[in-house]
């Protein structure tokens, strides 16, 4: 099939919306040379893509902007950008994208991108493979600076970095990668709201300790927003693990007074040692607590020397100590692997067959901790007496395990922060 041409009507654009709420740029309203309409929609096929004037952005501190599209085929391995307004060579705008990969589901993901910094989100339709000709809404609100992403409504991505401006145009469908499959969509609407309209999302919620995304070149933190600066600050990095015990230990940490950050990550072979130490020294942290190790289960005596493991968790250990040398360090020891469920309801009863790998990691990862002053707080030890805590997928746990690791670390790391259990 014939390429499509891209197609840029940025000197076309012409009559801005005035009224206080009306949109600045109406997909339903203006013209798009050289580009047919059906029923107001436009197919985007073949990598074609259009382009919203930079004019309709007069304040790009404050502007929502709404693309509602549809899917019209699942293309495997293929992207489809929503939404980017930003310069080359420069680190500013936004951009708002999403891919399609048929399993596993995790693979799926909408990334939100504020000034060329990268943040995933979650995956259209969540663990389900997205439907087709089914019409979704995303959405970016700029309100004084700070981005926020939705997909229908639900917020995915909230930014505490202030969005830096750019003279450039909004693509939709334009891929940053021009060998990337394309997904072909069909854009039934795109509006451009000015600070006038206020959006609201129902599904956003409006809790006392609000938590939003700060995030550096090769780095991210989930934050809270600071209201009382004297409060100790706590840093826990991880794997998803993390994101299990982190919903209950947010809180249980807030109930005194503490504030915590979450940075999602593992380093699986060079340790990216400027952008983690980087990211250690954003706040000034009275406390840590890292782990690496399920996510780095390739690293067998075969594949991976023990001398080359221990350099790596050092270096590791070293961008904490360095970017935070304020900070009381511990280290979380690496959770079991686990066996399948023996029948789908009877619990785990075994250690899997990568165990020994945990082990391996878990033991020189002592060493290192051992020889650089760490603390460690003994996970594998805490979970291993409670397999049937486990999830069944090998890796994951059930929400009481995840409560039994809230525990401990809370434990641990209170009385370093001055604060009483």
């Amino acid at each position: 099939m014939k390429r499509l041409t891209t197609l840029l009507f940025a000197l076309a654009f012409s009559g801005l919306a005035t009224a206080d709420e009306s949109p600045l740029w109406d997909l339903a309203k203006n013209d798009i040379p050289a580009v047919e309409k059906a029923g107001g929609a436009i197919k985007l096929h073949d990598g074609a893509s259009f382009a919203v004037p930079a004019e309709a952005f007069p304040d790009q501190k404050n502007f929502t902007v709404q693309v509602t599209l549809s899917l019209d085929a699942l293309v495997q391995d293929a992207v489809f950008t929503v939404m980017n307004k930003q310069s080359g060579g420069k680190d500013d705008g936004f951009a708002m994208f999403f891919n399609y990969k048929d399993k596993p589901y995790y693979a799926r993901q909408v990334n939100s991108v504020v000034n060329k910094i990268l943040m995933t989100g979650g995956a259209l339709n969540g663990r389900n493979e997205p439907e087709i000709n089914k019409p979704c809404t995303f959405t970016l609100a700029v309100r004084n600076g700070l981005a926020t992403f939705y997909i229908d409504d639900a917020p995915i991505k909230k930014c505490f970095m202030e969005l830096v401006p750019n003279s450039e145009p909004m693509w939709i469908g334009r891929n940053d990668n021009p060998k990337s499959k394309t997904m072909p969509v069909t854009v039934h609407s795109v509006k451009v709201f000015g600070p006038a309209y206020n959006y609201v999302s129902k599904k956003e919620s409006a809790g006392p300790y609000p938590r939003g995304a700060v995030a550096g070149k090769g780095w991210a933190l989930d934050v809270p927003k600071i209201e009382h600066p004297e409060w100790p600050q706590v840093l826990i990095y991880g794997d998803s693990i993390s994101m299990g015990y982190s919903g209950s230990f947010i809180p249980e940490m807030l109930k005194k007074n503490v504030y915590t950050f979450h940075c999602v990550h593992f380093v699986g072979g060079d340790v990216p040692e400027q952008a983690l130490s980087e990211m250690a020294g954003r706040y000034k942290f009275d406390a840590i607590v890292f782990n690496n190790g399920l996510h780095s289960l390739h690293w067998t005596p075969a594949q991976v020397s023990d001398a080359v493991v221990l350099e790596r968790m050092q270096k590791l250990t070293r961008c904490f100590k360095n970017g935070a040398p304020q900070a009381k360090i511990f280290y979380l020891m690496t959770t079991p692997h686990t066996a399948a469920r023996p029948a789908p309801d009877k619990p785990v009863t075994a250690f899997g067959d990568k165990n020994d790998v945990v082990l391996r990691l878990n033991t020189l990862s002592a060493q290192v901790m051992k020889q650089e002053g760490i603390e460690v707080i003994d996970a594998y030890a805490l979970l291993a007496s409670h397999l049937d805590l486990a999830s069944g997928d090998n890796y994951h746990w059930q929400t009481p395990a995840y409560q039994l690791l809230t525990q401990e670390i809370f434990s641990r790391v209170l009385p370093a922060v001055g604060k009483e259990k």
